[in-house]
Formats: structure tokens, C-alpha cells, sequence
């Protein structure tokens, strides 16, 4: 053990064993998540719609703003902030990944990093369950018990 690496022993802590499993659960169920919503939505756009949603679609063309010289539709708006929130999502769950990767006492530590994203997974979730059909919300049940666990595994 290197003189300048801080000893858990000594310090009378023991990692605790797997909070790294739980933790890529968690950021995996982001990305599935992510690409799940992108999917439905390109299947949804290239399929034929119903009458219901034409009628939505239809009001939704009909109205619109402008800010800064750009025309935009309610239905432009709508299609795409949810295709760039799915991308961030996906690129934040990457990022989880590959910082966890590179530097696992982000990890096995109980850090902000974690809380973060177990906040962020709990404000998903709430959101969900309020607005979204039940796909969105057992995934993010399954991140948030994820990360929860992660940080439960993890040291102080």
C-alpha cells in the first residue's frame, strides 16, 4: 500500500463489498431508459397514427411561437425537447459509467456524485409517476433501489 493512499483500516473503515454493481444497474437503467423513449418515439413517428392522435397532431401544428426570430410549432417543440432530453440522458448515464470506470472511490465512497444521481433518479421517478405510463416508472424504481444501494454499500 502506497504511503500517500489513505488506508480504510486505518482509519477503521472497510468498503463495504459491491457498490459498484449496483451503482452500473442504476446508470445502465438510464440508458435503457433513454434509448427506450427514443425508440417508442421514432417507432410512433414512423408509424400510421390513430385518429386521436392526428387531431393532436393537427392542433398541435396549428399552434406555435417565436423567440429570437425562429418559428416553431407546439408539436416541433414537444418532439424536440423529448428527443434531446433522451440524449441527455443517455449521455449523462455514460458518463456515470465511465467516471465510475476511471475513478471507483466516486463510488465506493459515499460522494456527492451518487447522491446526485440518486436524487435525480427519486425526481424522475416522482415525475413519472405522475405524468408517464408504467414503463418509465418501474425502470426508474429499479435505478433509484440501485442507487440507493450503491450508496448503502458504499463507505463513509
Amino acid at each position: 500500500m502506497s504511503a500517500t493512499a489513505p488506508s480504510a483500516i486505518g482509519h477503521g473503515h472497510r468498503p463495504r463489498p459491491g457498490a459498484l454493481r449496483p451503482f452500473k444497474v442504476g446508470a445502465g437503467g438510464f440508458v435503457l431508459l433513454g434509448t427506450g423513449h427514443l425508440a417508442i418515439a421514432a417507432a410512433t413517428a414512423w408509424g400510421d397514427p390513430t385518429p386521436q392522435q392526428e387531431a393532436s397532431s393537427a392542433a398541435m401544428r396549428a399552434t406555435g411561437m417565436t423567440m429570437l426570430g425562429l418559428e416553431r410549432s407546439t408539436l416541433d417543440l414537444v418532439n424536440g425537447m423529448s428527443a434531446v432530453m433522451a440524449l441527455f440522458v443517455i449521455s449523462g448515464a455514460a458518463l456515470a459509467l465511465l467516471a465510475a470506470r476511471h475513478s471507483p472511490a466516486l463510488v465506493e465512497r459515499r460522494t456527492a456524485f451518487g447522491w446526485t444521481l440518486l436524487a435525480t433518479s427519486l425526481a424522475g421517478l416522482a415525475i413519472s409517476a405522475l405524468f408517464l405510463p408504467p414503463p418509465p416508472i418501474a425502470v426508474l424504481t429499479v435505478t433509484s433501489c440501485a442507487f440507493a444501494l450503491s450508496l448503502r454499500r458504499a463507505a463513509r
